[in-house]
This record gives C-alpha cells, sequence and structure tokens, in this order.
C-alpha cells in the first residue's frame, strides 16, 4: 500500500551494538532526509516501537540480547505485510537465509556492513512506495528521455557507469529484462529464455522502449561472462546473420525478374533493411551524472 501524504516514511534499525546503530542511523538520515529513523536495541523495544509506528523499512540483527530477530519477522509480516528487511549478521549468512526464505527478507549480508547499500535499498523502498526523488536526490542526478540509441548503446552507458539496476525493455517482439550488479550484466530474461541466450534474443529485437528499474531484489547469476566479451560475442552473432540474409535477399529478387539494362530506382525507404545495431530504442530513467571513468573495465 503506498504511503500517504501525511504518513511519513519510517526505518527500523534494529542493532544491540550502539556504534553500528549510530553509523547506520546517520547514513540513512543523510542519504534519505525525509524518512524518520528509529533505533532498537532488543527485539521487545522493537516490538514496541512496531505496535506504534508505521515501519516500511527494517534493518535487523539476528542475534540479539533477548532472542533473535528471526521470531520478530512473522510479526513484521502481520503488521506490514508491504515493508522490506535487511538482515545483518555477524555469523555466516548460510545459516539464516533457509530459515527466512518465505519471510519477506530482502537480503542477508554479513558484518561489517556496507551504509551506501543500505541507504540505496531504503531509497529504492521509498521510492517504490509512490515518493518521487526529493530535490536534495534530484541535484544529484538526471532525468532522461534519449531517442536514437540502440539497446547495445544504452547498454554500455549501463555498464561504465557500474550500474546496478534493472533495464526492461517493451518491443513488438515481446518483453523482457536485463539486470546489471557493479556494471556487469548477471541475467536477463523474456517470456522465451533465461540468461545469455535471453539477452542475444532481447539484443536483435528491432527498435522498443528501455525503462530502468531499482535492483532492489536477488537476481540469479545466469551469465558470468565479463560484459564487453559478452557484448562482442553477440554482436558478432547477429552481424553475421544479417549478413547472410543481405546475401539470400538478391538472388530471391534475381529469380524473379531479370535485370533491366536501365539504372533501377532506388529501393523505397520500406525495403531498406538496417543494421541490428542501428534499431533505435527510446529510454526513459534516471541516470546518475557521477560517471567514472576508471570503470571502463567494467570490473
Amino acid at each position: 500500500m503506498p504511503v500517504t501524504e501525511t504518513e511519513k516514511f519510517c526505518v527500523l534499525v534494529l542493532d544491540d551494538d550502539i556504534c553500528l546503530t549510530t553509523i547506520v542511523m546517520k547514513a540513512v538520515r543523510k542519504g534519505l532526509p525525509e524518512a524518520e529513523v528509529l533505533t532498537a536495541r532488543s527485539v521487545a523495544e522493537a516490538q514496541l516501537l512496531l505496535s506504534e509506528f508505521k515501519i516500511h523499512f527494517f534493518i535487523l540483527d539476528v542475534n540479539l540480547p533477548d532472542g533473535t530477530s528471526i521470531n520478530f519477522l512473522s510479526d513484521i509480516r502481520a503488521k506490514s505485510p508491504d515493508a522490506r528487511v535487511m538482515m545483518i549478521t555477524a555469523s555466516p549468512v548460510a545459516d539464516y537465509e533457509k530459515a527466512t526464505r518465505n519471510l519477506g527478507v530482502l537480503l542477508f549480508r554479513q558484518k561489517p556492513v556496507d551504509t551506501k547499500e543500505i541507504v540505496k535499498l531504503a531509497r529504492a523502498q521509498y521510492e517504490n512506495l509512490g515518493h518521487a526523488v526529493s530535490p536534495h536526490h534530484a541535484e544529484e542526478r538526471f532525468a532522461v528521455s534519449l531517442t536514437c540509441l540502440s539497446a547495445i548503446d544504452i547498454i554500455q552507458l549501463k555498464c561504465v557507469s557500474n550500474a546496478t539496476l534493472i533495464l526492461q525493455v517493451a518491443s513488438p517482439c515481446g518483453i523482457g529484462r536485463i539486470y546489471f550488479e557493479n556494471g556487469q550484466i548477471v541475467h536477463a530474461e523474456t517470456l522465451n529464455s533465461s540468461g545469455e541466450a535471453a539477452f542475444e534474443e532481447i539484443l536483435r529485437w528491432k527498435g522498443g522502449r528501455i525503462k530502468e528499474m531499482t535492483a532492489a531484489f536477488k537476481t540469479p547469476h545466469t551469465i558470468t561472462t565479463d560484459w564487453q566479451g559478452l557484448l562482442l560475442n553477440i554482436c558478432q552473432r547477429i552481424d553475421e546473420t544479417s549478413r547472410d540474409e543481405a546475401v539470400a535477399r538478391p538472388v530471391k529478387e534475381l529469380a524473379v525478374e531479370p535485370a533491366k539494362p536501365t539504372t533501377p530506382d532506388p529501393a523505397p525507404a520500406s525495403e531498406k533493411e538496417p543494421a541490428a545495431a542501428d534499431h533505435d530504442f527510446v529510454v526513459v530513467a534516471t541516470y546518475d551524472g557521477r560517471w567514472n571513468p576508471a570503470a571502463g573495465s567494467g570490473k
């Protein structure tokens, strides 16, 4: 359910480590000043806050003085079913992932935590609930509406900018998604396929619309090839297919009608087949203007 105009976006940090709690709280307040940040040092304190506030994003330590926050997840599901949960722990993550798989946990992270990732996930939930990016954040980003770009152009922009997001591609041929993680293409999916096969299928589509989405959920890694090698291999296959089609077309035309001595008129524009990389896509997105030239390797 979207947050109402009068309802404050609320984040709860549950951890008995005062130092870590303070660091996370300050990071969220700086990165998302629109949010109200609550803190608790025990499950009992967290349950009390949950009964008094509508909380939209939870950052939970697993082991606490009065128990484990895994038991607290059922309270969250009952009171705030649309909330998102990030869990942090000093123990091996695999010990807890299976036990919480169906309880709405966004992801697990082992301590020490990356506060930038926490802020990014909280901001994604903030925007998913219907909030627009505030001027505080808008001054660091550009709202983009571009035409006359190929899908390859757009994908390369995301790779060299070390993006972590999803590109949703809508074309007359179908709908697909390409998943990026730190500038690498890690997954792709269409109705017909997934992984590298889906990525190649999307690149063969002729025109459409690309929408940028926040990659806030755990993404499967079905593609392991470096993005530069991946694009090179697929573009070579697409180029070979285009050349084969170009060679076959004149043979068919000559069999129907013999060549005339006079110079033929230029072919109508509708009969001209553009190169695969020249098909136009329209992209509507929010692009981070802080490009890092050192990221060109995509690693």
